[in-house]
């Protein structure tokens, strides 16, 4: 066996690398050849469009993993415990997925109005919360992150801290990391923004573009965060670098310290894409969301600025090409509803129920596009065009 051959996901590789082998039929994939050496980031995320997940690198003829970056499957984060669960499509876990998000949102109304009053937070109380949303995450993280896209712009604040939660593990699930780091990102996602209980209303609801000096009390809210959350006994350092961090730039604009680069944790590198993913895709009282497609060519855009570039891959990695949730056309001109994921993301499952053509309803039905050669997405449509609501 080459020694110098690795197997790694599609999401380390970079610039340099050489691929030896693709790991897919050659008609599968746009490049000419199976074996090359990698000189854009076009070509790499020609690869992700592709669908291909896995590829085998030589590190004798390109450049090895970073040294950040462990082997796939040789990581102490990697590995997996016994009693993971049993996976479900996301239409089963879907029952399960509206109880644990249901319970989430309690719980962090719940928490936020005690925090208001100046009641410490107690790990016992958010344990149990966070250990329904993992299990459901390890079974099939579509079916809370297809939840997280029904959004109330009226209560933004409690209903971002539960989908961040949800993206941040379905973020971590999708990079190999342990369960336990998975409890631990989504405890982080969860309590990321306590410290908003002490911004005036009139700032954090405000219908517009905050003044500089209202801009400056808003940023307090992650000094607040951290201060409360200091208080927690057993927090661990994952959850408070989230919370920490996750308005850090890898370029270093960001705040409130200014990190830059690998000054900035991995689960804070990881949290500012999160949180730039959610605030853009929701509904707000003053502008409305974006298409989780669209926002992914941002996270793009701001590869090596805002984000760190790999893990942006990473992240679009996780959610897929057309998210969970999203409302895709076929070329049949069938309205359809993204509902899981397969490992071609160009190739989604999803449920039709409209004729575009003739605009009148078509009995509901799932669809595996992975499965079929002549139905294929033509574009991502508009929930607000076609007035949809699921």
């Amino acid at each position: 066996m080459n020694d110098m051959l690795k197997k790694i996901s599609v999401s380390q590789l970079r610039e340099g690398m050489y691929i030896h082998d693709l790991k897919c039929d050659w008609l599968n994939h746009p490049f000419v050849l199976n074996s090359f050496k990698l000189k854009t980031d076009t070509e790499i995320r020609k690869i992700i469009a592709a669908g291909i997940t896995l590829v085998e690198i030589d590190t004798e003829k390109g450049l090895d993993l970073l040294v950040e970056e462990p082997q796939l499957e040789k990581s102490p984060l990697t590995k997996v415990v016994d009693n993971q669960p049993k996976k479900f499509t996301a239409l089963e876990e879907m029952g399960k997925a509206k109880v644990a998000f249901s319970m989430a949102g309690e719980f962090i109304t719940d928490m936020m109005s005690n925090a208001k009053m100046g009641q410490h937070i107690e790990l016992e109380q958010v344990n149990p919360v966070i250990n329904k949303l993992s299990q459901s995450i390890l079974r099939n993280p579509n079916a809370l992150l297809g939840l997280s896209r029904i959004r109330s712009m009226d209560v933004y604040t409690f209903e971002h801290s539960v989908s961040f939660s949800v993206l941040m593990m379905a973020f971590a699930k999708s990079m190999g990391l342990s369960e336990k780091i998975i409890c631990e990102v989504g405890i982080g996602g969860l309590l990321h923004d306590i410290g908003k209980t002490l911004t005036p209303d009139e700032i954090l609801n405000k219908p517009g573009k905050l003044t500089p000096e209202e801009f400056v009390i808003m940023k307090q809210h992650v000094v607040d965060s951290r201060k409360i959350l200091e208080k927690t006994v057993g927090l661990s350092k994952v959850s408070m670098d989230i919370a920490a961090q996750h308005h850090e730039k890898y370029d270093g604009n960001g705040y409130p310290l200014g990190l830059k680069g690998g000054q900035i944790s991995l689960y804070g590198q990881m949290a500012a894409i999160v949180d730039v993913y959610d605030a853009l895709t929701a509904d707000r009282c003053y502008h409305e969301g974006k298409e989780p497609s669209e926002v992914l060519k941002l996270l793009v855009k701001w590869g090596g600025t805002h984000f760190n570039p790999r893990l942006v891959r990473e992240f679009i990695q996780s959610v897929g090409i057309y998210p969970a949730g999203s409302l895709v056309m076929l070329n049949n001109h069938h309205l359809a509803k993204v509902i899981d994921i397969n490992d071609n993301m160009l190739k989604p499952v999803v449920e039709v129920f409209l004729n575009a053509k003739t605009r009148s309803y078509i009995p509901r039905k799932l669809i595996d596009l992975s499965k079929l050669d002549t139905i294929k997405i033509l574009k991502v449509e508009s929930h607000a065009k076609w007035n949809v609501v699921f």
